[in-house]
This record gives structure tokens, sequence and C-alpha cells, in this order.
């Protein structure tokens, strides 16, 4: 999966049944995409400068010293990684222990109804770090466990927003509170049709990963439990 997969994800639903301000649902995750693309995440350089740094949407400030933490664009990340010039750091909030917390809290029947905070953009980040970066260079088993998680919570979520939707057809409001930007478009849109696409990715890299596969196998299935692809 790579750049041209997910840019298939974010314009799948160019015939969704509704119009938003003049846009249909793929035009607003395009939108989604290039915000989430200028959402800041840390790398740490491999080169010390006190000059801007060319890249190809513009210039990045300085000053940059080697092995030094420093926050940049996500477009500039993934550019200076595909360069060997850095190396990102992954978001705290896609560790293997922050996604099962919100796997769990999703799940509990307690909030069947509300959904659990999430950055606005986590999809199209946690998307691009996965199939654009090096972040999960070396570790398979990481990367796994990352995508089977990612995978339950999508589902769980689409589930609550399929169920606002039918909802909305019997009453006036429903809670969006939470809901990640491309989970909105969706939800404005009226349609579910690329978290769907979204799922069937996530179900892809997870069978052509096979590296790993024992080993996944015997330390997480008890943790994450059955990989269900029912949808409503």
């Amino acid at each position: 999966l790579g750049v041209h997969a997910i840019g298939m994800a974010l314009s799948f639903c160019a015939g969704a049944a509704m119009r938003v301000n003049t846009k249909d649902t793929a035009a607003l995750l395009s939108d989604d995409k290039f915000l989430a693309f200028e959402e800041e995440v840390e790398i740490i350089p491999k080169f010390t400068s006190d000059d801007r740094v060319e890249c190809i949407k513009g210039k990045l400030k300085g000053p940059f010293r080697a092995h030094a933490p420093v926050k940049v664009p996500l477009w500039a990340a993934l550019q200076l990684d595909r360069l060997s010039l850095c190396s990102i750091e992954l978001p705290y909030w896609l560790l293997e222990e922050e996604l099962k917390r919100l796997r769990d809290d999703e799940k509990d029947k307690q909030n069947a109804d509300v959904f659990m905070p999430v950055p606005e953009h986590y999809i199209e980040i946690a998307f691009a770090l996965l199939t654009q970066s090096k972040a999960y260079a070396g570790d398979a088993r990481r990367k796994s466990v990352t995508v089977l998680l990612l995978r339950e919570i999508i589902e769980i979520r689409r589930k609550k927003i399929s169920k606002g939707q039918k909802e909305l057809d019997v009453n006036e409001y429903f809670d969006v509170t939470n809901m990640s930007a491309a989970e909105l478009s969706c939800f404005r849109g009226r349609s579910l049709r690329t978290l769907d696409i979204y799922l069937d990715l996530l179900q892809a890299r997870r069978v052509t990963e096979k590296e790993a596969d024992e080993e996944v196998e015997g330390t997480t299935q008890q943790d994450l439990g059955e990989d269900s692809s029912s949808r409503l």
C-alpha cells in the first residue's frame, strides 16, 4: 500500500448522497487530507543546518541539529524521511498501549453512544506513517499490532456513526463530539464508503505482511481478541 492506495481511499466517495457547502464527500476528504499533512510531527534530524531547508512544498525554518528533536509538518517529515535525513517519532497516541486504551474505551458499554477523544486527523496521519514512512522499519510486530488495533478502533467508531445516521431518520439530534475530520466528513455526506475502504486496506495489509504472523498470533491474540470484519 502506498500513496496511490491512500489517494483512492480519500477519493472513493465521489458519489456520496449529499453535498455540504457545494462539496461532496470526496472534496471534503481531500480538504481533510491537506490539513492532516500540515499537522506537526516530531522528527530526529540526521543533519545540522542553520539555514532554511528546501523542500518540494516550500522552505523549512532552521535551525536543525543532528539528533535533536524538532517538530515539522507531516509532509516535510515524510520527505526528509524518504531522503534518509531524519527519523520520524511516532505520536504518543499511535503507541500500542494508547491504542489498546482507546479501543477498550470505545468498546465500553458506558460509551456506546459517545466517541472517545482522538486527534482530529488520526486516520490520515496513521495511514501516512504506516504506508509512506520508515517509522516502522525493522519492527514488523509493532506495525502489525498497530494495524490490528487501528482496524478495531475504526470499525467500532464506524458502527457508532452508522447508528447515528439511522437515528437521524427519527431524531433531529446526534452527538458528533470527538468525531475525527474524516469521520465527520463521511457523516455529513451521508456516506460510510471511505471508512469501509480504510478497513479493507487495513485487512489487505494484515494479509500481505507475513514476516511476523506467528509471533503476532502468539503475543497479541489474547489482547486484541477476534478481528471481526462484520459491519452494520
